[in-house]
């Protein structure tokens, strides 16, 4: 120990009698390090960082997937209550809920929150204390419109009321149905799920409120319960997935509703955001992390490169003590020591700049009208991250320039009077910076990728003309509306905002193209059999007013469009996509024929027109069926739509007009999501994510760019200042400018082009498994001839400048030089 302070004295007085050096190499790996401290922020956050419960490594996720279709999280109460109580041999608690959007009304206009209706035992299972008040108890919330008590979030009760410890015991009302506050949640408990920042939570009875039907408990059809279990200790999930599949087979037998489904369990932190067997969100989070280590690579090659050059100065000096009796381990260990209190000190340096990158990370604006949680805030594991990734960083650049260093000659040394590193060091020093050009390209060419998935999402062809649309999103149940005051409602509006001056149609739908929200649903198609291995029949649909299609400038290319005459009084009727017409009736017309929605098999539905093909789900791959119901047909009490209204001059400016006829039929109606359309394809599901790709792999392209030229400039001017003598001597023996020029830039050529040419092989590589997440293939040949050729003009501009310089030496002077 004591020794170990005494190399860390010394490589304190080291490192600050070379200021400059110490400076460019902190900097330079506080870039890589706060790069991926950034990144590995975000990934923590969603991946990694554990539920704010008890014992949070017992929970799992229950999910369910029926015949070939993708796994779905979301159950029916019924099955949820059978499957609780036959595993009780693996899981100790069964515990669900079930999302709402709701107005919440104290004293006047109604606020818009998302809601959780939870199971009596959510908050026991969970094993929390409530901040105030009680919770939700496990005899509440089993019986219909039963239980009328409410849990608030600690940020809500923190900024809706204020903090106010009095609000437990009073009265609220939630869509005009009256509730009383009993508790509030504690301020780590945000909910279940990553995103989702749920600011209240109701007994599951009481989710009739919100729209879902008086039968919803019984209903094996309705699945919209989330379910997590609670493993028993020593329980696997392995042993839980067992016991699940024999529960499955016996619902399978006992209920028609439940044939071919198969339960399936994950371990919540494998369960986010959805379950997935394939583990995508997890790839996606690998690749950038992998990005992100990329840039810290480049940054140790630079850093090494420093080192090496920092040795030369030091060879005297490590020979000497060589010479006095010290071992090469206590040479080498002082070296590390220093290299890792640079690589700590920038890895300190790197941790702010990492925080700064987080946090504008967690201010990405999703585009959604939801108390959505972005919380990248850094824990003990981002810190243990940065340490581990700062100490590793030390060790690897110092390692190569200390053993180097302490392999050196004492006689040849001291003989060459500090002519520095030659032969073999050069090479290896050439050799660091062609990696970095190899890894600079490989991370411009995946910024490449992603900026041009970009472009082609952008350039796609929706299907659909979402110029001059506004879109505003509203549920009337949100202030007390029933059935027939919301149909009432809807109409009314249709008629005032149609008749506004400048406006061309208007429509409603239940889901706008590429928004966070729409629904799917499996089909009952007669005569149709799934090709062997594909998913079953499921479609996405829509539930539209006869307006739509014209709004959305959707053409009709068969049969007819939806009219007055489509009520609920006469027979259910559907438009289908062309997808979904060659996908389900392949060869024949599908007009006049009848499929069923599996929730509503009681009303079979006969498609009466064909809809052009237009992107609902995503901007590029396959369309996806599709089908489009009439809203009057199909309306729900909580029924949450979206104005659409398609006008002649800019949509921006109509806005005021219609919001003000909203509020002039209902003057309390909360009234969200209000933007144009244009605006709303900006959305997870459109293109705000190769937004998101496009811009954090181009950042990281960026600085991994700014990396690899650092280091060609570093080696190529200190190629240039070894031989300065030797340029002495050539220019005095006649040699020209152009000469000198010549013998420099061919360093620096070779380096590039090398580094070109490994950096291609790597990054197609690299490519092909970014391939599921870009729009473009994954060996784009635009790409990769456009970043090669900004990458070398780049590189060849820095080799330039130590060039240019050499060439204009005084003959005189350098033969002088040393």
């Amino acid at each position: 120990m004591t020794s170990f302070w005494q190399d860390a004295r010394y490589s304190l007085r080291m490192i600050a009698k070379a200021p400059g050096f110490a400076a460019t190499a902190i900097l330079t790996l506080a870039l890589g390090i706060g790069a991926n401290t950034a990144i590995f922020s975000m990934v923590e956050s969603f991946l990694l960082r554990p539920l704010p419960v008890k014992d949070p490594q017992q929970i799992t996720v229950i999910a369910f997937r029926q015949k070939q279709s993708l796994v779905q999280n979301q159950t029916s109460v019924a099955d949820y209550r059978d499957i609780r109580t036959q595993t009780t041999g693996v899981f100790s608690e069964l515990l669900g809920g079930m999302f709402g959007l709701d107005g919440l009304s104290v004293k006047g206009k109604p606020e818009r929150i998302l809601t959780n209706y939870v199971t009596g035992n959510y908050f026991s299972a969970l094993g929390i204390q409530p901040a105030l008040g009680r919770f939700i108890l496990p005899s509440e919330g089993d019986t219909i419109g039963a239980d009328p008590v409410m849990v608030l979030s600690y940020a809500y009760w923190q900024a809706y009321f204020g903090g106010d410890p009095s609000v437990v015991g009073s009265k609220v009302s939630v869509d005009g149905h009256p509730f009383t506050i009993v508790g509030v949640a504690p301020a780590s408990f945000y909910g279940l799920f990553s995103l989702a920042n749920v600011q209240a939570y109701m007994p599951l009875g009481m989710a009739t409120i919100d729209g879902n039907p008086d039968n919803f408990m019984t209903d094996r059809g309705f699945r919209q319960l989330f379910v997590l279990g609670r493993l028993r200790p020593g329980t696997t999930v392995e042993q839980a997935g067992a016991e699940l599949a024999v529960v499955s087979k016996r619902l399978a037998q006992e209920y028609p509703s439940d044939q071919d489904l198969s339960y399936l369990v994950f371990p919540e932190l494998r369960a986010r955001p959805n379950p997935d067997p394939k583990n995508t969100i997890v790839v996606i989070s690998g690749l950038f992390l992998g990005l992100a280590g990329l840039v810290l690579l480049l940054a140790c090659g630079n850093v090494a490169n420093i080192l090496l050059v920092r040795a030369t100065i030091r060879e005297r000096e490590m020979a000497i003590r060589a010479a006095l009796g010290a071992a090469r381990g206590r040479l080498i260990r002082q070296l590390l020591t220093e290299s890792v209190l640079l690589a700590l000190a920038g890895g300190a340096a790197g941790i702010v700049l990492g925080y700064f990158g987080s946090t504008a990370l967690g201010s990405i604006n999703l585009q959604v009208d939801l108390p959505v949680r972005l919380d990248f805030g850094f824990d003990w594991r981002v810190f243990a991250y940065a340490f581990g990734a700062a100490f590793l960083t030390g060790i690897i650049v110092g390692i190569l320039p200390a053993v180097r260093i302490s392999r050196g000659n004492l006689s040849s040394i001291l003989h060459e009077g500090g002519r520095g590193l030659v032969g073999g060091k050069h090479r290896l020093r050439s050799g660091l910076v062609v990696a970095q050009v190899a890894g600079s390209l490989m991370l411009l060419i995946i910024a490449g990728l992603f900026a041009r998935s970009l472009d082609k999402a952008q350039r796609t062809n929706l299907g659909f003309d979402a110029t001059h649309v506004v879109d505003l999103s509203m549920d009337p149940t949100e202030i007390g509306y029933n059935e027939s005051q919301g149909r009432e409602f809807y109409k009314n509006l249709l008629d005032r905002v149609s008749a506004l001056p400048g406006i061309e149609s208007a429509s409603l739908t239940s889901s706008v193209p590429l928004s966070y929200f729409n629904n799917t649903d499996t089909l009952k198609i007669e005569g149709y059999q799934p090709p062997p291995g594909q998913q079953g029949q499921r479609a996405f649909f829509a539930y539209i007013s006869p307006g739509y299609f014209n709004t959305l400038k959707i053409p009709i290319v068969r049969g007819r469009n939806f009219t007055g005459a489509d009520t609920e009084k006469t027979k259910f009727v559907a438009i289908v996509n062309e997808t979904m017409a060659k996908t389900f009736w392949p060869g024949s017309d599908p007009i006049d024929r009848n499929f069923s929605i599996m929730g509503d098999l009681e009303h079979p539905l006969e498609v009466v027109g064909i809809a052009k093909d237009s992107r609902f789900q995503g901007v590029t791959g396959p369309i996806n069926p599709g089908f489009y119901l009439p809203f009057v047909q199909h309306y729900a009490p909580a029924s949450l739509e979206t104005l659409q209204v398609r006008t002649a001059a800019a949509p921006g400016a109509m806005i005021p007009g219609i919001e003000s006829t909203i509020q002039a039929l209902a003057p309390d109606l909360p009234v969200f999501d209000v933007r144009t359309m244009t605006q709303a394809l900006y959305s997870l599901n459109g293109l705000l994510i190769y937004q998101l790709g496009a811009g954090l792999a181009v950042s990281l392209g960026l600085l991994g760019l700014v990396l690899a030229i650092v280091g060609v400039y570093g080696v190529v001017s200190f190629d240039a200042g070894q031989k300065t003598h030797e340029i002495g001597v050539r220019m005095a023996l006649g040699a020209q400018q152009h000469d000198i020029l010549k013998l420099i830039f061919g360093k620096g050529l070779s380096i590039v082009a090398l580094g070109l040419t490994l950096g291609l092989t790597a990054a197609f590589g690299a490519a092909r498994l970014a391939g599921n997440f870009i729009a473009v293939s994954p060996a784009d040949p635009i790409t990769y001839l456009t970043v090669s050729a900004v990458l070398l003009l780049v590189a060849l501009a820095a080799c330039y400048i130590p060039a240019r310089r050499a060439m204009r030496v005084d003959p005189m002077v350098a033969l002088r030089y040393e």
